[in-house]
């Protein structure tokens, strides 16, 4: 099983609510695809703790692992910090001002 599927399944709520927002702010099937993976990977890699107990910070060591340990480029780092903080703003209400001011770890 993959990290989007553990994600769907063990996130349902959070990615009906997801879905729903994605859906609501227009944006196409291909980044609502995206956004679910690299939602999918934060959770994986913070151990599928609760995304309710997952801070800025966790956020921000999840950027640098993309940005160093799997040398994302550029882009791919990017669209990780808007699908993250897309999740925090849009479907959790709890912004992201630090990353947002410093455009996150990428």
């Amino acid at each position: 099983m993959d990290s989007a599927e553990l994600f769907i399944q063990s996130n349902h709520d959070l990615y009906v609510d997801l879905q729903n927002a994605i859906k609501e702010a227009g944006f196409s099937t291909r980044t609502q695809h995206n956004y679910i993976h690299w939602i999918a990977r934060f959770l994986s890699f913070h151990q599928h703790k609760s995304v309710s107990e997952l801070s800025e910070s966790d956020v921000l060591r999840f950027l640098k692992y993309v940005a160093t340990q799997l040398r994302a480029s550029p882009a791919k780092c990017k669209q990780a910090l808007q699908a993250l903080a897309f999740m925090y703003q849009n479907v959790l209400k709890r912004p992201l001002p630090a990353l947002a001011a410093t455009g996150g770890a990428c």
